[in-house]
């Protein structure tokens, strides 16, 4: 070896510095495509990011620009007629629940469910041991109101006698006074002798009236139990059916229907029945006694029977803000019963002079009630109307809007005065 080359290597050496271990290379290598990959995925999210917000802020800007598509519908001619339909209940004409009018036990059950009845016919018949004693006590009463009559009137009769003889003994006492025969005292106590016999008399008189008011007052309380008694057979007060029965042999029964008591029967007449119908307030002013409506039953397809309006109440109820009428309709096969539902249809005479716009166009405000017409052009003008009718789906207006009028349905804020907007078909 050459004695330079040392110096030459270890020269080599200083100037290439210390080696770096291989590891740490490729530490540094992962950490610069780690990198890489976060600034990439970061790029290509912003893109479409950005790309949609330039869309949406097109749309937006072209939605600004483009009117609002609205739906309208026609202003129509009011119909010749017009028609109602209404839930009503079945009734019959008359129906009356039987109570007891005398306490006891059920004794004899005559009818049962679905049984037709005549006036006055017998139902049932109820024992009544307590009352039946209260009846021997009163009849007892009167015999001894009777017996303390007689006796005050054969006391009167006493004292008329005595006041007889008392008045004949004075007149005598007297004649013989005046001829100076007896002192003036003795004159004295047969006068008095007199007036005692007058007041017994009066207070025979007034035992007897006494006596009569009480034989009165017994005979009454007689007759009250008798007529309590009659009701021990139970009757029907009108011919009709029996739609409901609830006791039967040996049940106990309490007078009166206050309290737990029940009713004993049920009795409907059904050959001609009622409809109790609840009108609205819309058109409470439009039903009449008179009126012919229609009757159907969902249950007898097909059919349908005529009623007439016979009354009703000519007031609103406050809460349900509708008018109670009564329409009544024959039934002479009885196919309608009583607790039916049924529906009940209305026909009323129309106004041609007036317009039907639908309730859903109605707009209120300050300056009453308006409409949204949009015109040919597509140009939206406010227009004040006058409601003759509300309807609730329609509006009976006399003012403000023409037949064939495109009147805008559930305007929003974007439909106002001299606004464009797109029309959609009018709704039929």
């Amino acid at each position: 070896m050459a004695i330079g080359e040392p110096i030459l290597s270890e020269i080599e050496t200083r100037r290439s510095g210390p080696r770096r271990p291989a590891g740490g290379r490729r530490l540094v290598g992962l950490f610069l495509l780690l990198a890489a990959v976060v600034v990439a995925a970061i790029v290509f999210g912003l893109r479409p990011r950005l790309a949609r917000e330039k869309a949406l802020a097109a749309a937006a800007e072209a939605a600004e620009e483009k009117p609002p598509a609205v739906n309208v519908a026609l202003v129509r001619r009011s119909p010749a007629k017009s028609e109602l339909e209404l839930p009503g209940d079945l009734q019959g004409y008359l129906e009356s629940p039987i109570f007891a009018r005398a306490d006891g036990y059920i004794r004899r059950r005559l009818v049962d469910y679905g049984d037709h009845v005549r006036a006055g016919q017998l139902l049932a018949e109820i024992e009544t041991p307590e009352l039946d004693q209260q009846l021997i006590q009163a009849r007892a009463s009167v015999a001894q109101a009777q017996a303390a009559l007689r006796q005050y009137e054969a006391a009167l009769v006493q004292a008329n006698a005595n006041l007889k003889l008392a008045e004949v003994t004075l007149a005598r006492w007297k004649r013989l006074t005046d001829r100076g025969v007896f002192s003036k005292q003795e004159g004295d106590t047969k006068q008095a002798d007199f007036e005692v016999r007058q007041a017994e008399v009066a207070s025979a008189q007034a035992n007897i009236n006494a006596a009569q008011k009480a034989v009165e007052a017994s005979e009454a309380n007689l007759r009250r139990l008798e007529e309590l008694k009659s009701f021990s057979r139970v009757t029907a007060p009108y011919y009709g059916v029996i739609t409901s029965r609830n006791m039967d042999v040996g049940t106990l029964v309490n007078a009166g229907n206050s309290g737990p008591n029940r009713e004993i029967f049920r009795i409907a007449q059904i050959d001609r029945v009622r409809i109790f119908v609840n009108v609205p307030q819309t058109y409470a002013s439009l039903v009449r006694n008179g009126q012919h409506a229609e009757l159907r039953v969902q249950e007898l397809p097909g059919q349908v029977f005529a009623a007439i309006v016979t009354r009703s109440a000519n007031s609103v109820d406050q809460n349900s803000r509708t008018m109670l009428a009564i329409l009544e309709t024959p039934n002479p096969r009885g196919v309608l019963l009583p607790g039916m539902y049924t529906q009940v249809k209305f026909s009323f005479p129309g106004n041609r002079s007036a317009l039907l716009v639908p309730g859903d166009s109605l707009m209120l405000g300050r300056e009453g009630p308006r409409v949204a017409v949009a015109g040919e052009d597509h140009i939206v003008h406010m227009r004040l109307i006058h409601i003759a009718h509300d309807y609730g789906a329609e509006l009976e207006v006399d003012s403000g809007v023409a037949e064939g009028d495109m009147v805008i349905m559930n305007p929003n804020d974007q439909v106002r005065e001299n606004a464009r907007v797109e029309i959609r078909a009018p709704a039929k």
